[in-house]
């Protein structure tokens, strides 16, 4: 993957990463409760209507669509032969950093705000954590988003191994490709001692 269409997959990746998020929001605090009041009455009605459940329900969703497609993109790759767990860390990172670092300035504004009425909604996949968990909020954070991303790498060197597998040649592309560059540096390192050796 040239350094251009890495960093064009770069940017798509942390804006999915956006959207993912603003649709589990969006599941997790308007969806869900109209959903719940069509239930009946009750303790299972009552159970659902729970912040920290819908915020759980909120992050499966995001976890759910970000799975979806980083398997794809591990198949994409490998048949493209431009696979690279460097690459999709590189990314990974991006999009945890992205989602992550204006969480550190929630407490920088006062409690009752309107700034913490933003961080309330744009985090609420990770309410499930902090307010249920008991965890500190910024903590929690970065907790989710951690599991998220290594996730995502587990699923997309999955998918990686699963479809070399099931196209041998695409693998043996690769082993090749590789094969063919430890030789080239070999052959290179031979000449520069033979011009040592005649200077």
């Amino acid at each position: 993957m040239d350094s251009l269409k890495f960093l064009l997959y770069t940017l798509g990746r942390v804006g999915l990463m956006i959207a993912v998020t603003a649709f589990a929001v969006l599941f997790g605090m308007a969806l869900c409760p109209a959903i719940v009041t069509l239930l009946p009455e009750g303790s299972l009605r009552d159970t659902l209507i729970e912040p920290s459940l819908r915020s759980g329900l909120s992050f499966a969703v995001m976890l759910a669509f970000l799975i979806a497609v980083f398997a794809e993109d591990g198949k994409k790759h490998t048949a493209y032969e431009i696979w690279s767990s460097v690459n999709v860390t590189i990314t990974l990172i991006a999009m945890v950093m992205v989602a992550f670092i204006p969480s550190i300035f929630r407490d920088s504004f006062e409690p009752h705000g309107k700034a913490n009425a933003f961080y309330e909604v744009a985090y609420f996949p990770y309410l499930w954590l902090n307010e249920g968990a008991g965890m500190d909020f910024v903590v929690s954070v970065m907790l989710g988003l951690a599991a998220i991303a290594l996730l995502l790498l587990g699923v997309y060197v999955v998918s990686f191994k699963r479809y070399a597998k099931a196209h041998p040649f695409v693998l043996s592309g690769i082993k090749r490709g590789g094969e063919e560059a430890e030789e080239g540096q070999e052959e290179h390192d031979e000449k520069e001692e033979e011009s040592e050796d005649l200077n």
